[in-house]
């Protein structure tokens, strides 16, 4: 009896799987976006604790996604911001974390995790945050708006004239970096 056997058609084998990896991405992908969705709208009805979930779970699904670690962040902030708990607080500089480096050239995170402590009036650290937004984007009025906020409240006048200056320079029409100006004059 004379065996033959058939080689594996490995080139089709590959193909195969090239096809299925990008194919459960987009499932996983879609997965998750339907559960930020969700997050949204149970945010808009104040279910505050579900929607963390939610976001929680998308995460879980798609942890490589910075949009989805970038709103997991925003939340758990501010549910940090009223229920002051170490474990938010450390799951919001997580999020924050991850999506800029998922992200590394996106100054979003970096805006939204400076503001995290400046509203908690610890202004030097808000600024070192800040800076890596403006780092990214120096030519976005709003942050160097938020940049004098900071400085001007934290008793660094000079330097918040700097940056209201700077954020006029970029949009004149940003009535609030004038206000903060106005309210500079006089002080040393």
């Amino acid at each position: 009896m004379n065996q033959r056997t058939i080689p594996f058609p490995w080139p089709l084998a590959l193909l195969a799987a090239a096809a299925v990896l990008p194919a459960t991405q987009a499932v996983r992908d879609l997965r998750a976006d339907r559960l930020l969705t969700q997050s949204r709208a149970q945010q808009q009805n104040l279910e505050v604790d579900q929607a963390i979930a939610s976001q929680r779970a998308a995460v879980t699904i798609n942890p490589r996604d910075a949009r989805l670690q970038e709103a997991l962040a925003e939340s758990a902030r501010t549910l940090w911001f009223f229920r002051r708990t170490d474990a938010l607080k450390a799951e919001a500089d997580t999020a924050f974390a991850s999506a800029k480096r998922l992200s590394p050239h996106w100054p979003v995170p970096h805006y939204e995790h400076a503001r995290m402590y400046a509203f908690r009036e610890d202004y030097a650290r808000g600024l070192t945050l800040l800076q890596g937004a403006i780092d990214r984007d120096p030519n976005n009025a709003a942050y160097w708006l938020e940049r004098g906020l900071y400085l001007g409240l934290s008793g660094q006048t000079d330097t918040a004239r700097t940056a209201y200056e700077r954020c006029l320079i970029l949009n004149s029409g940003v009535g609030q970096c004038r206000s903060g100006l106005d309210i500079l004059k006089g002080r040393p």
